[in-house]
C-alpha cells in the first residue's frame, strides 16, 4: 500500500470528534481517591488550552478525566430529528480533558499547585476530617459548597402518591395488653405442616 494512500486514511479515520472518545480505563488503574471535585477552579498544564483556567464543569471519575466549562471545545455533529428530519445541526460541547493535564489552583497565591489530603480533627465534635492542603504549606484549599437551590428538582404530585395529610396520619396504637402479632390463624398457616413442634 501506498505511504499517501496509508496517511489518507488515517486523517479519514481521526475525524474531528475524536478528541472526545476518551480511551477505556481498567477499574484497577481508575482513580480512588480524587483531590479535584465538581467546581473547583484549576489550571491547564497542557494541551491545546495550556495556561488558561476554568472550573471543573463534571468530574469522569471511570474515565479518570474532567469536563471544564467552556474549555477544549470541539464540534458535535447532531443528525436531523424526526420533528425536522430535513435539518442537521453542529453544536459546541466540551470534551474531556485528562486529570493529568490539571492542576488545582492555590487560593492564596492563584497559581496551579499540587494538593493531599490531612485528616484533622474537629475539636468542638471530635471528628476526623479529611482536607486539602498544599502539599509543603498549611494552606488549606476549600471543596467548593455545592448550589443545592441549583440542583433542587420542584417535586409535583402525581396521582399514585400518597398525600402528605395521610402520611402524617396514625393508624396503630400500640397497646400493650395486645402482643404486635399476627391472629393465631394467620401463624398456624404460617407454620410448617410436617414439623414436629405443631
Amino acid at each position: 500500500m501506498q505511504p499517501s494512500l496509508v496517511a489518507g486514511m488515517r486523517r479519514m479515520i481521526n475525524t474531528k470528534l475524536q478528541p472526545t472518545r476518551v480511551k477505556y480505563v481498567a477499574p484497577k488503574d481508575q482513580i480512588q481517591m480524587w483531590r479535584i471535585v465538581r467546581g473547583d477552579e484549576v489550571f491547564i498544564t497542557s494541551g491545546k488550552e495550556k495556561g488558561k483556567t476554568g472550573t471543573v464543569k463534571k468530574v469522569l471519575r471511570s474515565l479518570n478525566s474532567l469536563l471544564i466549562a467552556d474549555r477544549n471545545m470541539v464540534t458535535k455533529h447532531i443528525r436531523p430529528q424526526a420533528e425536522d428530519p430535513t435539518k442537521a445541526t453542529k453544536i459546541q460541547i466540551e470534551a474531556p480533558i485528562h486529570v493529568s493535564n490539571v492542576s488545582l489552583i492555590d487560593p492564596q497565591t492563584r497559581q496551579p499547585v499540587k494538593t493531599h489530603y490531612r485528616a484533622i480533627v474537629d475539636e468542638t465534635t471530635g471528628k476526623s476530617e479529611r482536607k486539602r492542603f498544599v502539599v509543603g504549606t498549611e494552606v488549606e484549599v476549600p471543596k467548593p459548597k455545592a448550589d443545592i437551590a441549583k440542583y433542587k428538582l420542584e417535586r409535583v404530585d402525581s396521582p399514585k402518591d400518597t398525600s402528605a395529610k395521610d402520611a402524617r396520619e396514625v393508624t396503630f396504637i400500640p397497646d400493650i395488653n395486645v402482643p404486635p402479632f399476627p391472629s393465631s390463624s394467620i401463624l398456624d398457616e404460617l407454620r410448617n405442616p410436617y414439623s414436629k413442634f405443631r
